[in-house]
């Protein structure tokens, strides 16, 4: 059952529902607060709206790289599990 959560990002108050739960939504909240503070501090930008833009384009860049790994990682398993096979048999 999705439950209600007020977040606050960025000075902007939101409700959003999810199925996760509260701890989930404030780690969320408290990742993009965090991510937009980086973005303000390393850029012009003074726009809400492009703080909160360029945050998500690097959050989006690091979930990438994030399966880029995971899937070099899976590959690599495999490998390894068939090598690990072919010496057992």
């Amino acid at each position: 059952m999705k439950k209600a959560a007020e977040l606050k990002i960025h000075g902007h108050r939101l409700t959003v529902k999810s199925e996760e739960g509260e701890e989930y939504m404030r780690a969320v909240e408290n990742y993009l607060n965090n991510k937009i503070e980086e973005v303000k501090e390393n850029t012009k930008a003074v726009s809400t709206l492009d703080l909160a833009l360029l945050a998500a384009l690097n959050i989006t860049g690091e979930v990438i790289k994030t399966k880029e790994t995971l899937e070099k990682l899976g590959k690599r398993s495999e490998e390894l599990a068939l090598l690990i096979d072919g010496r057992l048999a």
